[in-house]
């Protein structure tokens, strides 16, 4: 199996690049001739196309919270813009 994965891995970028329709092609025959090669690239194709958490650069990551008490503060009824700072 672990040479499945490594081949998977080999042909990840290759088969990401494609168009939707002749990736689908070529993953239809790559299951006929490996389907375990086919399964593991399938997985990789998967996550690569899920949103993930960190898919954020670490600078917007990082801002998210502060920016979320700047907005909170300046939303929050009785502070005039003197009181801001």
């Amino acid at each position: 199996m672990k040479q499945a994965r490594a081949l998977a891995m080999f042909l990840f970028d290759t088969y990401s690049e494609m168009a939707d329709e002749d990736q689908a092609s070529a993953l239809a025959t790559l299951q006929t001739v490996d389907p375990a090669v086919h399964d593991a690239l399938v997985q990789l194709l998967v996550a690569d196309a899920l949103a993930h958490d960190l898919d954020v650069p670490p600078w917007l990551g990082a801002a998210t919270p502060a920016l979320a008490s700047e907005d909170a503060a300046q939303d929050t009824p009785g502070l005039s813009d003197d009181s801001r700072g």
